[in-house]
């Protein structure tokens, strides 16, 4: 699963510069990641044009084709009959808890300060609950994929284009109000998440129009 394009990638050096993260953190919480979940990868195949759900999307959403949606926003919809994967970090508490329980297929991030949260999805998955994993590192990670992006919103458009997606369908995204559906959240520094976010989803239009 390889990125759109290498800038999707590059940018997570320019954030972390920008927040004082460390990179060695993020490593070592892939790795640890990588050691403790040995559920199943999800082999997904997608059409041509996919729908990806954020945290600002309407409670009630009902998916019209193959959907992709970001961490606690499947608390939105109640048919989750076209939901391929949700794309989550671990804070989407309890949304993802009951994704989890219906068994729908997760991608599961690892950064440097979500230990507890990856940890706790983990442990409530049984041993056929299929699982993704992906990090936010320049290393190659045999086992874990770095598709590019930063929030879980951009990353899942990152990995439906990675997945095989041509065109992709925004749902409840937004970079000027906290969704939501996001989890608990410091909001003045979610919407400077969220303006990384938008340069993410630029890079990808980019990448799509050349």
């Amino acid at each position: 699963m390889q990125p759109l394009h290498e800038d999707l990638v590059l940018i997570q050096d320019e954030i972390r510069e920008f927040f004082g993260w460390d990179l060695d953190s993020d490593y070592k919480s892939a790795i640890s990641l990588l050691e403790e979940c040995s559920n199943p990868e999800p082999t997904i195949s997608l059409q041509s044009k996919v729908t990806v759900v954020g945290a600002a999307v309407e409670d009630g959403y009902v998916p019209h084709q193959q959907t992709i949606v970001a961490d606690g926003a499947i608390g939105a919809i109640n048919d989750t009959s076209l939901v391929e994967l949700i794309v989550t970090d671990g804070d989407g508490s309890p949304h993802i808890e009951n994704a989890i329980n219906k068994g729908i297929p997760i991608c599961l991030h690892a950064h440097g300060d979500n230990f507890q949260e990856w940890k706790k999805i983990v442990s409530l998955s049984n041993s056929d609950q299929e699982i993704l994993l992906t990090h936010q590192t320049p290393k190659t990670i045999e086992g874990m994929y770095n598709p590019g992006g930063f929030t879980d919103g951009d990353r899942a458009v990152c990995i439906a284009l990675s997945l095989g997606a041509k065109e992709i369908e925004l749902v409840g995204f937004s970079t000027d109000e906290v969704g939501r559906w996001s989890g608990v959240t410091d909001e003045k520094r979610k919407l400077i998440k969220l303006g990384w976010m938008n340069k993410v989803l630029e890079i990808v239009s980019l990448g799509l129009h050349k």
